[in-house]
């Protein structure tokens, strides 16, 4: 029987969801599920358990592993610690009560570094020693590889780009801080400044059209939140001297003409310091970042374990 492993990106508002074959990585199944913003971690999950069931039974296959990349801060143990976007999940024990429902090992990543492992290893025309990974979606986050190896910081939080203060007089955030970048530069927020300044919006796609169809409202939120994101952006090359920074998520992904002015605002930004030059680049993945940073982790385990097995023959 086929071996096989699945890779699940959970955001704020989708859970997006690949099968791969474990031999030649081949993306064989996909999906997409909507979780409305008040569902209950249980029902999210039964939700994903049962699309894995389903391919399964169909592709006669022996899933080996499920990859989770999940949009929140976890604990080692994989109990949400907090989730601005979905704070009644927070303190879930999420990672085991997945695998006790799925009856299957159940790995857990935060969805940023996950997506950075799937553009390290599948989606650079060159490979580099050093990328800087900004995923923008509901939310804002980030991840650094480097040297192929995704850097999650001694409490495993890092990468928290959207939680940096760029404001500090600025509004309340639900982790707790003021002024955080993701009040200002992520879909949720251009969504609510939309509203409040009394567009008729349900969403940020809602806003990002009415800018490309010239409403002069739409294009100020949409400009001022690509700034907030340069100045995000650019102090984490300040920090980091990144080879190069990928953007990927569900908002770069959808509207690519706005988010190709990044590279110039950054750099405008980094003025004459070395790193004045970086490129920055959208994902080659796009919404699929993090589900080919699943296999790239299955991949490299499976690796692992046939040395480990080789050892001890």
């Amino acid at each position: 029987m086929r071996a096989g492993l699945v890779a699940v990106d959970l955001g704020g508002s989708t859970a997006r969801m690949a099968l791969f074959a474990l031999d030649g990585a081949t993306m064989l199944e996909t999906a997409r599920l909507e979780l409305g913003q008040e569902i209950e971690p249980l029902q999210a999950i039964s939700q994903v358990i049962s699309v894995i069931e389903g391919w399964e039974q169909r592709a006669q296959m022996e899933i080996r592993s499920i990859v989770i990349g999940l949009a929140a801060v976890h604990d080692a143990a994989g109990t949400i610690v907090t989730w601005p976007n979905r704070p009644e999940w927070n303190g879930f024990a999420f990672r085991d009560t997945f695998a006790a429902l799925a009856g299957k090992p159940v790995v857990l990543f935060d969805d940023a570094n996950l997506a950075a492992l799937g553009e390290y290893a599948f989606g650079l025309e060159h490979s580099v020693q050093h990328l800087l990974y900004t995923v923008v979606g509901t939310g804002i986050g980030s991840s650094l590889v480097w040297q192929g190896n995704v850097y999650t910081g001694a409490r495993g939080a890092s990468g928290e780009l959207g939680h940096i203060t760029v404001d500090p007089w600025g509004e309340k955030c639900p982790c707790g801080g003021f002024g955080c970048l993701q009040m200002y530069a992520s879909g949720r927020a251009v969504e609510r400044i939309a509203q409040a300044k009394g567009l008729s919006v349900a969403k940020a796609s809602d806003v990002f059209h009415l800018a490309a169809a010239g409403n002069a409202t739409a294009q100020a939120i949409v400009d001022d939140s690509l700034r907030m994101l340069a100045i995000g952006i650019a102090n984490a090359v300040r920090l980091f001297d990144p080879d190069m920074v990928v953007v990927g998520g569900g908002m770069a992904s959808r509207f690519p003409e706005h988010y190709r002015s990044l590279e110039k605002r950054v750099q405008q930004f980094l003025g004459t310091l070395p790193q004045q030059n970086v490129r920055v680049k959208l994902s080659a993945l796009g919404d699929d970042a993090a589900l080919w940073g699943g296999i790239a982790y299955g991949l490299q385990m499976f690796e692992k374990n046939k040395e480990m097995e080789g050892v001890r023959k």
